[in-house]
């Protein structure tokens, strides 16, 4: 094949495949003519759903999601709602409805779910400190809330102990508040304050009120955030098209500075250097010290290594620089294909909406089985609730289950928006490519939800065997040596990496078949051999590119904050205008991130398309399907662009193929 060279050379490498795996000359962009490809992982896939359904179902039998949300008393009762008789513990079964915040006596020991601590259901947290007999009686009467047990008559009240048998509360009882229907001690919560105010000078004036201000200030600004949340949108949008046109201009405007900026630190380095050596020449001998003489030492090494880092740059950028173009110019023709295609935006809100609705639904069924368990009488005389040891397994299995649901919810995207890149990209009319987003969705569910299936299988045993790894270290922190502590961190760090590898492949295996058609393997094996072969490319995509892509989100986000600044700045009445703002700002990242993801994967489809471009056409006999200013990185890129030029001059000549 003529169209790229040798591998020192900056255009793309074709690979060698073989007859088999060619297809024939009337080939048109993504095959119409195609099959299924790997039903077995499909129909593995719906029978873990099965699966997860029947788990589901036993959790839903044995657990109750308000033993999480409201708590349980020591007796067995779940508070803010009416509960069932327990055999042998007369205070169980009592209706707990409208009474919906958990009191501990200790609440060191509210932690421990075993923990020997009296636990009650209160209406109301005390808010100050109770210190007589007299106060507890008068709390209990005015807001109906019983800090003794609930048999106890309030004229019966008495001073207490922390007891697990006690029936009243030791004295005197400290203030609370209820967080998560909670009552959480104030002196907690001031000390989680007062950390928070050291770790940052935005909560330096926390105060007592400070998250009554706080929420008066978004009921105050909340118009002015709908409309910055609302422009976000369009700020994003701008930044796709300035990104189309000006992404050569900010790549290499980046990368000039981080030369200039290399070199000037290289001199302040020597320079710094050479005034310490200087001086301490100056000095007579018997004036020098070893503290002089460590600092010119010091600064000589730093210099050397700053010299090796900027002497490293810069031969990257001049190796890279034509790779860089070749970069710039696959951001130019992604802007291309979405202008085509702008209903492609939408992709990653449809996609959002299901993982949305799927992890809320999934959330509330694992709640069921995070509280499956039966009751069991302590000798104290307490209840307690014994975890499932079957559904502590199955509780497992619903994670795996819910991962592979997130990952193939999150592959279906790729490939749609793969395959449609992929049609705009191998038709030679591009005016004239009809619904190409809808035909991609079309393609996938009747062909390849296996291929989806299986990829987002593997990802999901991944990060699996990470949250075991996790869960592990978390258990055995503390009771094995460092060399154990350390040898896990070091899995779970490698794990993370072969995911993010593994990730990579995915992706590119997803637009194989969105093009041709191949089962999973058969396409990872086809992206894994052109990402191997044109790796320095790859290299440039994903830092280049990927910094430029995070720059457009950071632009996102600081333009609608710069904005909402000038609007809030007619409020007076804010405590905290930064509040808004950073809801607003965290908003407008996320939007960007959800249009540059479709960027991103247009990136990958179109620099897959042109190494396939490149396989299979020659420019000459049979010309390629890419734009002229992509025929510039092909090894015979002049005669290719004599040929289109002809081609332009000449529309009804029939195209060769």
């Amino acid at each position: 094949m003529v169209c790229c060279g040798r591998a020192a050379d900056t255009r793309v490498v074709p690979i060698m495949v073989s007859p088999a795996d060619r297809v024939d000359d009337g080939f048109d962009g993504p095959l119409k003519n195609r099959g299924c490809t790997d039903v077995f992982f499909l129909l593995l896939f719906i029978a873990a759903l099965g699966g997860m359904g029947y788990v589901s179902y036993l959790g839903i039998t044995k657990g109750n999601p308000n033993m999480l949300v409201y708590g349980v008393d020591s007796w067995g009762n779940v508070c803010n709602q009416k509960n069932e008789i327990i055999p042998n513990v007369t205070s169980s079964g009592k209706d707990m409805t409208g009474i919906a915040n958990l009191y501990h006596y200790n609440f060191l020991h509210s932690a421990n779910p075993t923990g020997n601590t009296v636990k009650l259901c209160v209406k109301s947290c005390p808010t100050t400190d109770i210190a007589t007999v007299t106060a507890l009686q008068e709390f209990a009467t005015v807001n109906d809330s019983r800090l003794c047990h609930y048999d106890v008559s309030v004229s019966s009240y008495h001073v207490g102990s922390l007891a697990a048998d006690a029936t009243c509360p030791p004295l005197p009882v400290l203030s609370t508040a209820s967080i998560l229907h909670r009552c959480i001690p104030a002196a907690a919560i001031n000390a989680a304050q007062s950390v928070a105010s050291g770790m940052s000078t935005v909560l330096n004036a926390l105060d007592e009120d400070f998250l009554q201000k706080l929420t008066t200030d978004m009921e105050t600004a909340w118009r002015e955030m709908a409309y910055l949340s609302s422009g976000s949108v369009g700020v994003a949008l701008i930044i796709l098209v300035l990104l189309r046109f000006f992404a050569g201009v900010i790549i290499w405007l980046v990368i000039i500075v981080c030369a200039l900026g290399s070199l000037a630190g290289t001199g302040f380095c020597w320079y710094t250097w050479y005034t310490y050596n200087k001086a301490l020449n100056e000095t007579p001998v018997s004036d020098q010290t070893d503290e002089d003489k460590e600092l010119v030492t010091r600064w000589l090494i730093i210099a050397c290594v700053v010299s090796g880092i900027t002497l490293i740059i810069l031969l990257i950028l001049l190796v890279m620089r034509k790779r860089i173009a070749l970069v710039v110019q696959l951001f130019k023709e992604a802007g291309k294909a979405i202008a085509k295609m702008p209903v492609i935006l939408l992709q990653p809100i449809w996609t959002f909406l299901v993982l949305a609705a799927s992890l809320a639904g999934l959330g509330y069924l694992f709640m069921y089985l995070e509280t499956a368990g039966d009751p069991e009488i302590h000798s104290s005389g307490q209840v307690f609730y014994k975890v499932d040891e079957l559904l502590f397994y199955l509780k497992w299995y619903h994670i795996f289950g819910t991962l592979w649901i997130i990952q193939f919810i999150i592959a279906c995207q790729q490939m749609v928006i793969a395959g449609a890149i992929a049609t705009w990209y191998f038709h030679r009319d591009k005016s004239q490519i009809g619904y190409p987003v809808l035909a991609s969705t079309g393609r996938l569910i009747r062909y390849h939800l296996g291929t989806v299936a299986f990829g987002s299988l593997i990802i999901a045993i991944i990060q699996l065997m990470r949250m075991i790894l996790a869960y592990v270290e978390k258990k055995l922190r503390g009771r094995t040596s460092k060399i154990v502590d350390f040898l896990l961190k070091c899995l779970m760090c490698c794990l993370w990496c072969f995911e993010k590898i593994l990730k990579y492949i995915n992706r590119n295996a997803y637009i194989e078949t969105a093009i041709y058609g191949y089962n999973f393997c058969k396409a990872a094996k086809k992206a894994f051999t052109l990402i191997v072969t044109n790796a320095l490319r790859v290299a440039a995509i994903n830092t280049v590119g990927d910094f430029l892509l995070f720059l457009g989100k950071l632009g996102t986000a600081g333009v609608v904050v710069a904005v909402g600044l000038e609007l809030l700045k007619t409020k007076p009445t804010l405590h905290y205008i930064w509040a808004p703002l950073l809801v607003v700002g965290l908003f407008a990242f996320f939007v960007a991130h959800v249009f540059l993801s479709v960027y991103e994967m247009a990136i990958d489809t179109v620099f897959l398309c042109f190494c396939e471009d490149c396989e299979r056409n020659d420019g000459v006999q049979k010309p390629y399907y890419m734009s002229k200013d992509l025929m510039k990185y092909v090894e015979n890129s002049n005669e290719a662009i004599a040929n289109a030029n002809r081609q332009d001059a000449n529309p009804k000549t029939p195209t060769p193929m």
